[in-house]
């Protein structure tokens, strides 16, 4: 009797189904520097704070970036005024010549110098986009809603980024945590990034997504499954649910 009843039990079982013994990781981990030099003025945010997307992580002086701004901004604007000037000019030897008042040198001579003014003048606001470019890179916004894995930079440290720029503040995503495990080929066949599996951790029965199948180079895949963080860490141990085949 009880060999039947572990028989109809082994039925009722979805055959293939497995259980993956998985770890998880931070998803989304990003080390964060800043592209220009400097000195760092300001750290707002300690590891295991959590910020919202776009909150100021991090600000080097802006001192210098500051003033580059405004002597852009003054050069553009004198060169401006002298597009405006130039196109003025334009405007009334167009006219005169019209009237037959000008000659054709004259009309060719207030072209090309209204063309000269508005070259110099658009060389001016690129001058102008690229300083305030530069003065928005002197700061480290998250770019998620993120959760901080470690800071390396202080108030007073110089930042040197001509080579390779130093990570200065390490993040992950705050909302979700990747469940990751090893697979065969044949556990991997149909699996597909945007899949859904069920992943156990923490306790708890979770829906999972798939974010990667990754071929290794000894011939198994790596699976790593995004799902909700909550209070779950990397390190963890979890388990994911195959579907059956």
């Amino acid at each position: 009797m009880r060999l039947l009843a572990a028989a109809l039990l082994l039925t009722a079982l979805p055959v293939g189904a497995a259980d993956l013994a998985a770890q998880l990781d931070w998803y989304q981990r990003l080390e964060l520097s800043t592209p220009v030099s400097g000195v760092v003025a300001s750290v707002n945010v300690q590891p295991g704070q959590t910020v919202r997307q776009g909150e100021l992580l991090l600000r080097l002086n802006p001192t210098l970036f500051k003033a580059n701004l405004a002597e852009a901004q003054a050069d553009a604007n004198r060169l401006g005024e002298q597009m405006a000037d130039a196109q003025k000019a334009l405007s009334r030897a167009n006219e005169l010549y019209a009237r037959t008042v000008t000659s054709t040198t004259e009309l060719d001579a207030a072209k090309l110098h209204h063309a000269s003014a508005a070259a110099q003048a658009a060389a001016a606001q690129a001058r102008v986009d690229k300083a305030r470019h530069l003065l928005d890179e002197s700061e480290i916004r998250a770019p998620f809603d993120a959760l901080i894995l470690d800071r390396q930079a202080e108030p007073g440290m110089t930042v040197a980024a001509q080579n390779q720029p130093p990570s200065l503040i390490a993040v992950a995503r705050a909302d979700q945590i990747i469940a990751r495990a090893s697979l065969t080929a044949n556990q991997a066949g149909g699996l597909k990034p945007g899949g859904r599996l069920d992943v156990n951790a923490g306790g708890k029965a979770l829906a999972g997504r798939i974010v990667a199948v990754r071929a290794k180079a000894d011939g198994h895949y790596q699976l790593d499954v995004a799902i909700p963080r909550n209070r779950l860490l990397a390190g963890m141990a979890a388990s994911i649910r195959l579907p059956p085949r």
